[in-house]
């Protein structure tokens, strides 16, 4: 098991942002209500992450890009709800000038702050396992279900 270093995880992470980007942008333009606006930002920024870790392919788009995917400790697939709660527990790791994310670097297992508390890593996954475009939906159908 080879675990994925920061500069990859950083990469991915900018890659996800810009995905995020883009339909706020669009919806900001079209929104005249700030209010709602802010919202389904929010709202997207937090099931982004959640909905595509606990996918059957276990990475966001930008994750899967990078050829990287988060499991449980154990090696298995997030939950839902163990994705949610890594999910938040990353502002954890971005308090104190983001130490809980520097600190991936020297951890055995390159874990930041949220992947100890939630019991999680992130390896390195070959490309060619990486289907991601044609599974997710599937899986997206699923999540829309149980919300």
């Amino acid at each position: 098991m080879n675990y994925t270093g920061f500069w990859r995880r950083f990469v991915a992470y900018m890659i996800d942002a810009v995905i995020l980007a883009i339909p706020g942008l669009l919806a900001g333009g079209a929104i005249r209500h700030f209010g709602i606006s802010i919202s389904m930002n929010v709202i997207l920024g937090i099931l982004y992450y959640p909905v595509f870790e606990s996918s059957i392919m276990s990475a966001t788009p930008g994750k899967a890009l990078m050829g990287i995917v988060v499991l449980s400790e154990q090696g298995e697939r997030l939950s839902f709800k163990a994705a949610l709660i890594r999910h938040l527990l990353r502002f954890l790791s971005a308090l104190v000038c983001y130490i809980g994310y520097i600190m991936q670097v020297f951890t055995k297992k390159r874990q930041a702050l949220h992947d100890m508390l939630s019991e999680s890593i992130v390896i390195d996954r070959e490309s060619a396992d990486l289907n991601y475009f044609v599974v997710w939906k599937d899986h997206f159908k699923e999540v829309l279900k149980n919300i």
